[in-house]
């Protein structure tokens, strides 16, 4: 950004100098506008057909600021101009503030602080669940991978609230963190919060004494990976079938049953209903494994379990029925009767 703005400086203040000498010339030599500015032109590039020259004093003193001042700011920019073409570095600038201008006009996205080993996986998983995100990660080699897969970057240390303001922080919906260092995981929730208290934020936690300072910054859900990863390991030994059958359902992309959430508009048909009388597994076959309500979760509801608006259906079924089910839930196809 820094050689973008010095070049566009440097462009800027040619224009003046070839401004100025062009009224000058036209004022103390009364020359035409298009003579004016041929010989303002002539004199930048040192080209000096001779045909066109001042002749008065002051008019030679205007050729003079302009050999001095125009020829090196025009020297100056050529040279970038073609250093640019040839290293692409123009091209990355321009790429460069496309892409931010995109990210500027982001709504509701995901904002990624970090694309280490943890932050990586999860970029991955939001690629293929298609979600608008962007990463913010200040690493050369990380940022150039990121490119290679098409993923939406800022160039910048998440901690600095200057290289978080361009990521569109006040539309986002959710964040997620996951630095190396658990101060810096702090630092980027506790500014999230200041700056958007609405927002989802997903901290990781490196150590699991540092789980209840990021919950008191902030977070809404704050991940331990060694602790997940030891309680993992430990369940494959003790209860592997259960813990294969739950790793296909996450990793696996053959399979065609997904675990979904669900919400429950008040336009539902199915707002009021008991869970027998859902249908969920004779229409749709849908296994339903638990209801969030409010900061309540209902696991394995009771058949007399009725649904009510706002309720968030934590479900497992095919693609397809989950996407018929959620446009019941969201009253979609009840809002198009007549």
């Amino acid at each position: 950004m820094s050689s973008f703005r010095t070049f566009a400086n440097a462009f800027a203040a040619l224009a003046i100098v070839v401004s100025l000498g062009t009224m000058a010339f036209v004022k103390l030599e009364g020359f035409s506008v298009t003579d004016a500015l041929w010989l303002t032109f002539v004199t930048i590039t040192t080209v000096g057909f001779g045909d066109i020259v001042p002749h008065t004093p002051a008019g030679r003193l205007i050729a003079l600021f302009i050999i001095i001042s125009g020829v090196s700011l025009f020297t100056y920019i050529l040279s970038n101009v073609f250093s640019g073409l040839l290293e692409g570095q123009l091209a990355e600038l321009w790429w460069r503030r496309r892409m931010i201008k995109k990210i500027s006009r982001l709504e509701n996205h995901i904002i990624l602080c970090g694309a280490g080993r943890v932050g990586k996986e999860a970029a991955m998983e939001l690629l293929r669940e298609k979600v608008n995100f962007v990463v913010v990660e200040k690493d050369p080699e990380r940022l150039n991978e990121l490119r290679e897969l098409g993923v939406q970057y800022i160039a910048g240390d998440a901690t600095e609230d200057k290289v978080m303001q361009l990521v569109n922080l006040e539309n986002a919906s959710g964040l997620i963190t996951t630095l190396p260092e658990d101060t810096g995981n702090l630092f980027i929730t506790i500014s999230t919060k200041a700056l958007n208290p609405n927002i989802k934020v997903v901290a990781r936690a490196n150590r699991p004494e540092n789980i209840k300072k990021m919950q008191r910054a902030g977070a809404d859900l704050v991940i331990c990976p060694s602790a997940i990863a030891g309680v993992r390991m430990a369940l494959s030994v003790l209860k592997p079938a259960s813990v294969s059958y739950v790793q296909t359902l996450v990793d696996s992309r053959d399979v065609s049953i997904e675990l979904e959430e669900i919400f429950l508009d008040s336009r539902s048909p199915l707002a009021g209903t008991e869970l027998k009388n859902s249908g969920l597994r004779e229409k749709y076959n849908i296994l339903l494994l638990a209801i969030k309500r409010e900061k309540e979760i209902i696991l394995n509801p009771m058949p007399e379990e009725a649904f009510r608006p706002g309720d968030i259906l934590i479900v497992l079924g095919a693609a397809e029925s989950l996407s018929r089910l959620e446009n019941e839930a969201l009253g979609i196809n009840q809002a198009r009767t007549p």
